[in-house]
């Protein structure tokens, strides 16, 4: 009997089916990501392979801004007042 091994956590290559059930997406949409090469994927023959690896980093956002940028954005605010937005008024009937 063979353990298995969760999603992620070894160098495999993943199959179309497997891919989508790690990330809870549809055939369909896995499609079009591949489509708009949006996500990391090999082709062998006919077959799309995905390496567990990369879709691991590939599903894991970089990180934005550190704690020391935000504060100086909170810093630089500026006193000018924001231009109104219009409001749209509609007649009623």
């Amino acid at each position: 009997m063979t353990q298995r091994v969760p999603y992620g956590q070894e160098a495999r290559m993943l199959s179309l089916t497997e891919l989508c059930e790690w990330l809870n997406i549809t055939e369909r949409h896995a499609r079009k990501l591949v489509e708009r090469d949006a996500i990391p994927y090999r082709k062998i023959g006919h077959l799309l392979r995905f390496a567990e690896q990369e879709i691991e980093q590939w599903s894991r956002p970089a990180p934005r801004h550190s704690a020391r940028s935000i504060e100086h954005r909170h810093a630089s605010v500026s006193a000018k007042p924001r231009r109104s937005h219009q409001v749209l008024c509609f007649p009623s009937r």
